[in-house]
């Protein structure tokens, strides 16, 4: 267990630039390098039935903690203007398709209250890939990823977990992070490891990139930032009506 503490970056009132630096440009083109069937080598991915014994372990991921009590505050930037959100890894675990999972609750801050709008889970397996297992969206509140804008569970109606990052994470590699046709069929490609990404208050660098994309929703493409230790510090959706988060301050479980 790691001891209780705050990181001290703090993001300003605007999110001023989020891009790569030069040299990692050079490794994205202009679209996510093909899938193959099995995404990872030594993967099945989506998995239509993961293997509980997978997940006995206590192997982490350095790059997406998920011990319980981790906080992330993060700015919002929108075209109509900006909020708070905020993420929180939950005590206990979840049991989904036979896997215990991590549940991560994200709220959006609308003056003094958070009003949850959805609840993630996550599972790390023996070799500290990070699998998503599901999530459930809350009526009645701002979505926050419109890449996944659905609630769905692994091994319900078809629904399949897929990969967020792997241990450790290898350029090119591309993978479908959950699989339900007509409800999430989101997947990414690491476009970087070794992406800089500059918010107004800090800047982030040697960060791990994924482009992220949906069959479902075209035209949004999503750029996700992940620093070692921290997990997700920024993330930017490319399409015209751009928005943007940055991390602010982290509390480490």
């Amino acid at each position: 267990m790691t001891r209780a503490g705050a990181w001290g970056v703090r993001a300003a009132a605007t999110l001023a630039a989020l891009t790569l630096a030069p040299a990692a440009l050079s490794g994205c083109g202009a679209s996510p390098t093909p899938l193959g069937p099995a995404g990872v080598d030594g993967l099945t991915i989506p998995t239509p039935s993961p293997r509980p014994a997978d997940f006995a372990g206590r192997a982490e991921n350095p790059w997406f903690p998920l011990r319980s009590g981790t906080r992330w505050v993060y700015r919002q930037y929108t075209p109509t203007g900006s909020r708070t959100v905020v993420a929180t890894v939950l005590p206990g675990p979840r049991d989904i398709a036979g896997v215990p999972t991590t549940g991560v609750r994200w709220q959006v801050r609308t003056g003094r209250h958070d009003r949850t709008a959805m609840v993630r889970w996550y599972a790390v397996d023996i070799a500290g890939n990070v699998w998503w297992f599901g999530q459930r969206v809350l009526a009645h509140t701002p979505r926050l990823d419109r890449l996944a804008p659905a609630s769905w569970l692994a091994g319900r109606d078809g629904a399949r977990a897929g990969l967020v990052l792997t241990d450790p994470p290898r350029l090119g590699d591309g993978y479908f992070n959950a699989l339900q046709p007509g409800v999430v069929e989101r997947r990414s490609t690491v476009v970087s490891l070794t992406a800089t990404v500059a918010t107004t208050g800090h800047t982030f660098r040697h960060t791990i990139a994924t482009r992220d994309l949906s069959a479902l929703h075209p035209l949004h493409v999503v750029q996700s930032y992940y620093a070692r230790g921290l997990g997700l510090v920024a993330q930017q959706d490319t399409v015209a009506t751009s928005s943007s988060m940055s991390l602010m301050r982290m509390r480490r479980g």
